[in-house]
């Protein structure tokens, strides 16, 4: 069964029960031992909530999960995401700048602890923290070759990592003969990483317009590009004047195996809003690299993929 992926939220039991509303949350401890028992090895996961489990919480769940090892293999920890449609009365709050910089402060101390004892970060935090205190997502090394993508972990390193190498392998063109207009669809959380991105291009009539969209459907506080919603996207693009060839859509909107939005309207019913443009996918940084450099080829084949929210 290893290597599983295991939600703690917290190793404080009676907190867990509490966080989980369930009383036999409280048995996370004998639980892990069960697993480690048995010989299986585990991923772990932390949904951080502000007031709820961070500060001292947070430490003692590292802590006890660190002396876990080997059989704990990773600690991630995101953010709690808050939808418009929560209406639980408990009173849940995001993390806003200056509480996101105190938990990435907080953990990197554990982390350069932990690299100077093994050699191995261990821990990681969610892109999101990044974003919201303004800093710089870590480099590749400190993600120990990215045990927690499907989570989200170092997904904006990996991004930038793909678009690096394609960019070695295919240089910027010259240019297009004749004007190109490219709008970038994209989720508000990242849209600064793939401006940055874009302008880093030199060619010759091409014209990029990044179009962060604002998630009405789930609320705004829900700010990942693969949370975005066809209706969303069509009301953001509709609202800009100028010419429009070429729609790049993030890929992790659309349902893995399917062309189909999370609102259930088909990749084929959202272009032929657009009839004179063409709409295209990208996943990765290279599918991103490649569809603005050579946008007259490129063309997204979605099978066998799988896209991360």
């Amino acid at each position: 069964l290893s290597p599983l992926y295991v939600s703690i939220q917290c190793m404080n039991p009676e907190l867990r029960a509490q966080m989980l509303r369930c009383k036999g949350a409280a048995q996370i401890a004998q639980q892990l031992d069960q697993l480690e028992q048995a010989g299986a090895d585990y991923h772990t996961q932390i949904v951080l909530c502000s007031g709820l489990n961070d500060g001292a919480e947070l430490e003692r769940s590292i802590r006890e999960i660190v002396a876990r090892r080997p059989h704990a293999l990773s600690m991630a920890i995101v953010p709690v995401g808050i939808t418009k449609y929560r209406d639980d009365p408990f009173p849940l709050k995001q993390f806003d700048a200056a509480a996101a910089a105190k938990v990435i402060d907080e953990v990197e101390k554990w982390q350069r602890k932990l690299q100077q004892e093994s050699g191995r970060t261990f821990i990681y935090l969610g892109d999101e923290f990044y974003f919201l205190a303004g800093r710089e997502v870590p480099t590749t090394e400190f993600y120990d070759g990215f045990p927690q993508l499907d989570n989200g972990i170092g997904l904006t390193r990996s991004f930038i990592n793909d678009w690096d190498a394609a960019a070695a392998k295919q240089p910027d063109s010259a240019g297009y003969d004749e004007p190109v207009y490219l709008d970038v669809v994209t989720g508000t959380a990242v849209s600064p990483v793939i401006r940055q991105l874009a302008e880093s291009v030199q060619a010759e009539n091409l014209h990029i317009r990044i179009v962060p969209v604002e998630n009405e459907h789930f609320g705004h506080t829900v700010n990942v590009s693969g949370l975005l919603t066809a209706h969303d996207i069509l009301n953001k693009l509709k609202s800009l004047d100028g010419p429009r060839h070429g729609i790049l859509i993030p890929e992790s909107a659309l349902r893995s195996g399917e062309d189909i939005f999370l609102d259930d309207m088909s990749l084929a019913e959202f272009a032929a809003q657009f009839p004179n443009a063409r709409v295209e996918p990208v996943q990765g940084g290279r599918d991103y690299h490649q569809a603005l450099t050579d946008w007259n080829s490129y063309h997204k084949n979605r099978s066998n993929e799988t896209a991360y929210t």
